[in-house]
This record gives structure tokens, sequence and C-alpha cells, in this order.
């Protein structure tokens, strides 16, 4: 399987986080991460806290750019999304095997969160509670 990015073969790789071992395909050159179907919604609601979010993913021209699917045999072009967790990531998705490509940078984006924001969402629960 090749990169949808650069073309270069794949690499296979695990992600370790908490519990969960997921094999993954990663390019070598240029970054990029193939999840294949519900892999990413394994790993993705992760959520690691950080005094400041830096964000190093690819500017949007790029993240527009289009991909074919590296595992369908036709090679359709994927489709573009927003990630809910981060509006700034723009995910990959094949709508036939239901695979994501993530560029560099992209899961970092989307599993990092702003101390502030947590301790915003906490206090927000906890007066909707107490409301009640």
């Amino acid at each position: 399987m090749n990169c949808p990015r650069c073309n270069t073969a794949l690499q296979t790789d695990y992600i370790d986080d908490c519990k969960t071992r997921i094999e993954v395909d990663i390019c070598p050159d240029c970054g990029g991460t193939w999840f294949d179907k519900d892999e990413l919604s394994q790993i993705e609601n992760i959520i690691e806290p950080t005094f400041l979010e830096i964000r190093n993913i690819p500017a949007e021209e790029e993240q527009l750019e289009t991909l074919r699917c590296p595992k369908c045999i036709t090679h359709p072009r994927l489709q573009k999304a927003i990630h809910p967790r981060d509006k700034k990531v723009i995910i990959d998705y094949c709508p036939y095997c239901k695979g994501i490509w993530l560029d560099e940078g992209e899961l970092e984006a989307i599993q990092q969160d702003n101390w502030l924001l947590i301790f915003g969402k906490v206090f927000r629960c906890l007066t909707c509670t107490r409301s009640k």
C-alpha cells in the first residue's frame, strides 16, 4: 500500500495508548498515517491536556488537495471532513473501505486540549448539574 500524499510505500507501525494497541500504516517520508475502519475511533477521544496548544498540521491548501484511497483497488477519491474536536483538522476518508488518512500532526492536534478549555468544560458541567 502506498501513501496517498507522496506515493511512498507505507510501513506497518503500532500506536499504544492506554490499554489499546492499534496497527496502522505510516509513511516514512511525509509522516502521514492510514487508519483502517474503526481504528481511529479507538484512540481519537483520548485527550492530552496541554498548557499551550501548538498545532503542527499542514496548511489548509495542502489538506484540501485531492487524495486517492491507498487500500481500495480502484483508488477512489478520499472524501474530506472537518474533525469535530478540532476545526482546523481536515481528515480524508474513504466512503468504501471506511479508512481514514491523517497528515502528520493531525492526530496530535485532535488529541490535544488546552487546560483552560478543559477547566471551562468541567465548570459548565458542574454548574449545569447544580442548577437542576
